[in-house]
């Protein structure tokens, strides 16, 4: 099964995310690359953001932190399927 993976991009000055391909978009010089995910993924991240922070400001480390657990959970969980 393929899985198109796009790069997740944060900025903590703007509190503001991108999910793309492209690695040269308007103002990418103050966005920070962070890994990449798919779009189911990346769905989950924003709901994981909004239900731990809300309207909180997140920082550099908090959002660095929840991305990789997120994508280890999402890990182990394919790896569960791909034993079956």
């Amino acid at each position: 099964m393929y899985r198109k993976y796009r790069n997740v991009y944060w900025n903590d000055e703007s509190q503001r995310i991108r999910w793309t391909t492209n690695s040269t978009f308007d103002n990418h010089h103050s966005y920070e690359y962070i890994g990449a995910m798919t779009r189911a993924e990346f769905d989950l991240l924003l709901e994981v953001l909004v239900e731990f922070f809300g309207d909180d400001e997140i920082t550099m480390d908090q959002f660095y932190r929840v991305f990789h657990d997120l994508r280890n959970f999402c890990d182990k969980i394919k790896g569960l399927l791909e034993e079956e």
